[in-house]
């Protein structure tokens, strides 16, 4: 009997426009951290349902990805399951982080009726605080300049495994990961890290 192919996965894409939103002086990050929390919710909503969701949130910036649009970078996502579609390219911390598996850093939060939450959280919205490293991170961090959340992808957690990583210390919840591999991958080798994209948020 043929083989028959799993369903297409097509993990939803939402975008938000915030053209008050840019990087050249410190934005609002309260205001625009409250607009993303309920777009995120709205977007795990029409992925999973109404029921409290256990997720993963990865923001990133266009300007770590030279040449790609907002819709080139959520194809590769959607396409891969991940922003890191350059084998050859190396971030600046791969060399830390590359002996532990790490494939991705995300925050890991609650999504329920209440809205948005995460023990990594301490104040009133989970992405003010991720718009707020954004801006003043880089220069720390790397050097670098401040960077604009451009693109969100939202995981399903039960499809990511947590690692410890000895020096993050006493963290509540891991927030380096690496995929789940499911028992087999043969129908689609390629793109099984894919499945666990519940969607994609554009930050326009």
């Amino acid at each position: 009997m043929a083989r028959t192919s799993p369903p297409v996965h097509t993990p939803p894409i939402h975008t938000v426009t915030l053209p008050h939103y840019q990087v050249r002086s410190a934005p609002d990050h309260l205001a625009i951290g409250e607009v993303l929390d309920r777009a995120i919710c709205r977007l795990v909503h029409e992925a999973a349902g109404p029921a409290e969701r256990r997720v993963a949130i990865r923001a990133v910036s266009l300007i770590d990805h030279p040449g790609m649009s907002h819709d080139d970078l959520t194809a590769t996502i959607v396409a891969t399951g991940t922003d890191r579609y350059d084998p050859a390219r190396v971030g600046p911390l791969d060399h830390v982080y590359g002996p532990y598996g790490v494939e991705l850093h995300a925050i890991p939060c609650t999504v329920s009726p209440a809205g948005l939450r995460s023990v990594h959280s301490s104040g009133p919205s989970v992405m003010a605080e991720v718009v707020s490293d954004f801006y003043l991170g880089p220069p720390v961090d790397r050097g670098g300049v401040p960077l604009r959340v451009d693109v969100v992808t939202v995981y399903d957690l039960r499809m990511l495994e947590g690692l410890v990583i000895p020096f993050h210390g006493d963290e509540p919840e891991p927030t380096a990961y690496r995929f789940r591999r499911p028992a087999s991958d043969r129908p689609h080798p390629r793109n099984w890290r894919a499945q666990a994209v519940l969607g994609v948020l554009q930050v326009r």
